[in-house]
């Protein structure tokens, strides 16, 4: 599970940063509210989900996973509030965050044991 959670975060970072039109990107941000330097906030965010994912796969702690169920959360209300439409969208971009919640609530509470 840990090395999944890696994954995400390391795909997510990998596709924002070089696949995904950057200019699509920052449209998105700029709708949700991030109007000044959303450039910089876009490669901040990169940033951060490959440092998540590095840090999944080797420095797996309950503090981690506390943090990424934040910022996953954070993530899921900025989209829902902004981009109400993803939430209604067919396959479920912010609705499978459910599912990721549900593992990083798990992978906190396994790694305290």
């Amino acid at each position: 599970m840990r090395l999944g959670m890696g994954c995400i975060w390391l795909w997510t970072a990998y596709v924002s940063w070089y696949v995904y039109p950057q200019a699509e990107s920052l449209d998105l941000l700029r709708r949700s509210g991030f109007t000044q330097y959303t450039e910089q906030v876009l490669a901040a965010s990169c940033l951060l989900d490959l440092a998540m994912g590095t840090a999944s796969c080797l420095y797996a702690r309950p503090l981690l996973w506390y943090a990424q169920f934040v910022l996953v959360a954070g993530y899921s209300l900025v989209i829902a509030l902004f981009l109400p439409e993803y939430l209604f969208h067919p396959f479920g971009p912010i609705t499978k965050n459910i599912s990721v919640l549900a593992c990083l609530a798990f992978l906190a509470l396994a790694e305290r044991r």
